[in-house]
């Protein structure tokens, strides 16, 4: 069978964009838009979404690849957040495991630690209570000489013990491209590289949709898109969009910027994510083990400056490099042995500027803008799930219809790369050890296969082998095959350099060298597919090069005090 068209599949969607009056308009391809999009394609909504980039351009690849049900937020007595976060981590275990792989984290309590091991505990007994006992395991209290048992390198000066909880790690871009591909092939027209112009309004003043420019084809004239309800779920971009779109609306969100940086795992080996605390202000982060490599994250400052070409500062990265190293003694890396990094928003709601940025609450509000015209703010990757579902009855209810619908549905239906025929997929380590023996593919490859795709893995060999491209890795020391180039482009709305080598794979964060020496290969095996010309080929290794450089800056010395906010040196929780 021929692979299918993708220059044919995008000016299909342009089309029905432009003939179609939907029961719903989404504005934003993050993981709130995507989540949106598939709970009303299953109720039986007409949807489309468009989005001005690609999916999870923003905030919902920039997290810290975590799902969990919010631990610190007890402290806060955020005790509904807690117990949301619970309930929607299990509820992706369930329908998404390769998507919600549980993590074991340590939590270790010093002489000098703010909260004690008694206190440790009973937050955990509260922890595993709100989450109705559903973890994946139940804490356990550890001894200091089991705690550095557990990890050898963490300082053990002043140790007291620690606590051993799970929450679950994720590939946070890739769990919105597989909701927004669900959400298509129930029906949605999801068309990324789509920027919305302007609100358009009926004779009362509603909203009636939204109009248009295909981003990838700028000479052509914008068009309208017809929708009865229109959501903005735009993450921090949603006040700078209403303003522009609308004129009158005020600002929401106190945005909150969150960096992390990536180091070689030999460098910073972990067995656990290791909660951490910012030697000079308090602020909890993590040091995650995460394959080959480490995350370090997250700061969390205040951000005046737009989502746009966010990128961590030297600062960001010297105070992330210095809470590990008071925790990990043996740890040498400086700014220059950081692989990678990468900066989100936080689109949390507005606040009073006494609370400290890490105390601003991750809860999320729905508002009603218009008979015609819904936006979300605020809220967190864990609960994407339930804030759909919750902006999806919002809109039904301005809808109005007497049109029997289904009900939601998105708590039991299974993500695609979970559906085995009519079952779940249950058991990744035996569905990765049957590909890697019906493939003969090594191990790890055959396990990076199956929590990134799933029972859809099978899939993205088959379109390698359609296009004929050279099997193996696109890098030596990670696990990302030539394969999963046209399976992007093919199967999952990539269309640009950066689409594939920094969302549908990790290279740009993984890679020693961010990508820089396979990325003209992967636009030669883009071209092809998408059509593009010498030029266009040309012009995307030009911009995928000035993207690794941009998040490279902060490799230039610089004062902190220019590059630290002074809220930073808040107390936070």
């Amino acid at each position: 069978m021929n692979p299918p068209d993708p220059r044919t599949d995008r000016q299909d969607r342009l089309r029905r964009l432009r003939e179609h009056r939907f029961d719903l308009l989404i504005l934003g391809g993050g993981v709130t838009g995507a989540g949106i999009a598939r709970d009303a394609a299953l109720r039986g909504l007409s949807v489309a979404l468009v989005e001005k980039a690609d999916l999870a351009n923003g905030t919902s690849s920039a997290s810290s690849k975590l799902i969990h049900g919010g631990l610190r937020y007890l402290e806060q007595f955020e005790l509904a957040l807690v117990f949301e976060g619970t309930r929607e981590r299990a509820t992706l275990m369930r329908l998404a495991p390769h998507f919600a792989r549980p993590l074991p984290f340590l939590f270790p309590v010093y002489e000098s630690s703010r909260v004690g091991l008694l206190m440790v505990a009973l937050g955990m007994w509260a922890y595993d209570l709100l989450a109705m006992f559903r973890n994946y395991r139940r804490h356990r209290m550890l001894s200091k000489g089991r705690t550095t048992k557990a990890e050898p390198g963490l300082l053990s000066k002043g140790l007291k013990g620690a606590a051993l909880y799970y929450d679950c790690m994720t590939n946070d871009g890739r769990l919105t491209l597989e909701t927004a591909i669900d959400a298509e092939a129930n029906g949605a027209v999801v068309a990324t590289y789509v920027e919305a112009l302007e609100i358009l309004r009926d004779s009362t003043g509603s909203a009636r949709g939204l109009r248009v420019q295909d981003v990838l084809s700028p000479e052509q004239e914008p068009f309208e898109v017809s929708a009865k309800i229109t959501i903005v779920a735009a993450g921090p971009w949603t006040d700078e969009i209403l303003q522009r779109l609308d004129g009158k609306q005020p600002k929401r969100l106190r945005p909150t910027k969150g960096s992390h940086v990536v180091l070689d795992r030999a460098q910073l080996p972990v067995n656990h994510a290791v909660v951490l605390t910012g030697p000079t202000d308090g602020r909890v982060m993590f040091a995650i083990p995460w394959g080959a490599r480490t995350i370090l994250g997250t700061t969390d400052t205040d951000e005046e400056a737009g989502p746009d070409g966010l990128e961590a500062s030297r600062a960001d990265v010297e105070y992330l490099l210095e809470a590990a190293r008071s925790y990990f003694p043996a740890l040498t890396a400086t700014p220059d042995d950081v692989i990678s990094t990468w900066s989100g928003l936080r689109p949390l709601m507005g606040t009073t500027e006494e609370e400290s940025e890490s105390e601003v609450s991750r809860e999320h509000s729905i508002l009603s803008l218009d008979p015609g015209l819904l936006a979300i703010v605020g809220g967190k990757l864990t609960t994407y799930r339930l804030m759909a579902e919750q902006a999806v009855d919002r809109a039904l209810e301005k809808l109005g219809t007497g049109v029997s619908l289904d009900p939601c549905r998105t708590h039991k239906v299974p993500l695609p790369g979970a559906r085995l025929g009519g079952h779940r997929l249950r058991d990744l380590p035996s569905f990765s050890r049957e590909l890697a023996k019906e493939h003969a593919l090594d191990a790890e490859v055959a396990w990076h296969l199956t929590t990134t795709y799933g029972v859809r893995s099978r899939a993205v060999l088959a379109a390698g082998r359609a296009h004929g491209v050279r099997p193996g890795r696109l890098v030596p020391d990670l696990p990302y095959l030539f394969d999963e180039v046209v399976f992007a482009v093919d199967y999952e709305l990539a269309n640009c350099l950066d689409d594939v080598l920094r969302r549908r794979t990790l290279i740009f964060l993984q890679d020693r060298d961010q990508g820089l020496g396979v990325c003209e290969e992967v636009a030669d095996l883009m071209a092809g597919p998408l059509g593009w010309s010498d030029e266009r080929r040309a012009a995307e290794i030009t911009r995928y090069r000035a993207r690794v450089a941009a998040s490279r800056a902060y490799r230039e010395p610089a004062s902190t005090l220019e590059n630290a906010p002074e809220k930073r040196r808040r107390k936070g929780k």
